[in-house]
């Protein structure tokens, strides 16, 4: 450590050119972390879980191109019902959805029980994770609003339009955790050093750190394939702020001591580093090393985390221990002002007289120490960690939460956050519709659900076997059926219209159905 603090004080312009260099390039040349930020939670989740062995069941009802879906929800801004008269804005709205990049299909899914609202499933080819995920949103949104006539209004909702959203309101958040973290830690150096550039200096190492581990973790994302979860990207920032503030800290301090004990400036660094450097190598390398052991986890978003969060300490660390003592080599005791250089043997203060004390009534603190911390810990015990549901709101000003809300307003509740319980069948459940009948009272009877939506209640309107049994054999498949009822079918619209939202519940093969 001597050695290699003596070569950084000789090419400490050399350093920190380097480090502006690598910073600006990285920063630059590599996608921004909250770009591949996947807040799907159950992207996460092994193989073996009973939910991703469902969504393999329930693959059927998607063709193998579509990655992520959005719902459109259409109504009047009247407020009233819609009408005939709205049909060709309707149809227009579909062709225009249609015709933005990515979109691979979209289907009329049909009106609420209580004709206030129609929604559209628009089938994309892409996921969030997708660097033009947020650019399709935005044009879904143009061609709605641009399509849909003067009195209609239109929402984009749905998982990519949500987690879009969140990811917007998310760097907003990031900016603004950065900027306050920053600001704290910031004036608690100034009341350390009591002057004006020894905390910058003590932080820009950490701020460089933070600023090019997050383009290098995600430009890693993308090559190597794994998933990066919000909670990366949160508390990386905290974690290297604290981090790289601890490092330059003691690196400052043992700097100041040195100063203080008549070295000149250059040889004041050497000693630091000399001293400091391998207790910072080493307290880094305990954080590194138990932060990998997450990549044992089975759940992805720990497995994907250790990594991320490694990888960043280890950055950190290197930025601490070259960049950190360039500065202070450049800057010298000058980074003290206005205090005047220290000099002469340091007096005892504050920590000093606690150290004292506490060595000298070691049981007293230690009785103290025991009872605050397991009156803490009692606390805890009661508390309930929120976990990760899997359940994701966007901002309530958004345009998707907007269409959540006309969602949960006009259509079944379980259609707008909904859970799947998917059954296959050896033959088509249009033979067999008692058998849907009786699943889905079972699964109503369970109480483990608030409400159950599925072929039998497609929009909230219930229908019995023999009805949706003699439809089949009128209409046929639902999924063939037109938005608009054709002139020689004389059957009530109502009817109509929620026999043909049932194709959504049910696979083309007609084996495979979803409640």
């Amino acid at each position: 450590m001597k050695a290699f603090g003596s070569l950084l004080v000789r090419g400490r312009y050399i350093v920190l050119i380097v480090w502006m260099v690598l910073a600006i390039g990285i920063f630059k040349g590599f996608p921004s972390l909250g770009s591949v930020v996947n807040n799907d939670t159950s992207s996460f989740l092994p193989g073996a879980a009973p939910s991703v062995q469902a969504g393999n069941l329930a693959s059927v009802f998607t063709s193998t191109m579509v990655r992520s879906t959005a719902a459109v929800l259409a109504t009047r801004t009247d407020g009233n019902a819609l009408a005939s008269a709205d049909q060709p804005a309707l149809t227009n709205l579909a062709t225009a959805l249609h015709g933005v990049s990515h979109v691979l299909a979209v289907k009329d899914q049909g009106n609420s029980a209580d004709g206030l609202a129609r929604r559209l499933q628009v089938s994309l080819d892409i996921t969030t994770a997708d660097p033009a995920a947020a650019h399709v949103v935005a044009d879904l949104r143009a061609a709605a609003q641009e399509s849909a006539a003067a009195g209609l209004t239109a929402h984009v909702t749905g998982s990519i339009a949500t987690n879009v959203d969140i990811q917007q309101s998310n760097k907003q958040s990031q900016r603004l955790t950065t900027l306050f973290s920053n600001l704290v830690i910031v004036v608690l150096l100034f009341i350390v050093f009591r002057s004006l550039l020894a905390p910058l200096v003590t932080l820009f190492p950490a701020l460089v750190a933070l600023i090019i581990t997050g383009p290098i973790i995600a430009e890693a994302s993308v090559r190597l394939g794994f998933n990066v979860s919000n909670s990366t990207q949160t508390i990386l920032t905290v974690l290297l702020q604290g981090a790289g503030t601890d490092y330059g800290l003691f690196l400052t301090l043992r700097f100041m001591e040195e100063l203080r004990n008549g070295l000149s400036v250059h040889d004041a660094v050497v000693r630091s580093v000399e001293r400091i450097g391998e207790s910072i190598a080493f307290s880094a390398a305990t954080v590194i090393f138990a932060l990998l052991s997450l990549i044992f986890a089975t759940f992805g978003i720990y497995r994907d985390l250790g990594p991320a969060l490694a990888l960043g300490i280890a950055v950190t660390l290197l930025a601490a221990i070259t960049l950190g003592p360039a500065l202070l080599a450049i800057f010298g005791g000058a980074i003290f002002w206005p205090l005047k250089r220290p000099t002469g043997p340091e007096q005892p203060g504050l920590w000093s007289r606690m150290a004292v004390t506490i060595v000298q009534r070691p049981a007293v603190t230690l009785v103290l120490g025991l009872v605050f911390f397991g009156s803490l810990a009692l606390a805890a015990v009661h508390y309930t960690p929120a976990g990760f549901s899997g359940v994701v709101s966007a901002p309530a000003d958004s345009d998707s939460a907007q269409g959540t809300a006309v969602l949960t307003a006009h259509f079944p509740a379980a259609l707008a956050r909904p859970t799947i319980v998917v059954l296959r069948y050896e033959a088509p459940v249009w033979d067999h519709l008692t058998d849907i009948q009786t699943a889905q009272q079972t699964l109503q009877q369970s109480g483990a659900f608030k409400s159950i939506t599925g072929l039998l209640n497609p929009t909230g309107q219930a229908a019995t076997p023999t009805q949706l049994a003699q439809l089949y054999g009128t209409l046929g498949p639902p999924a063939r059926l037109p938005a608009v009822e054709p002139a020689n079918v004389t059957i009530n619209p109502q009817v109509y219209n929620a026999y043909r939202a049932t194709a959504q519940f049910v696979s083309a093969d007609g084996q495979t159905v979803e409640f």
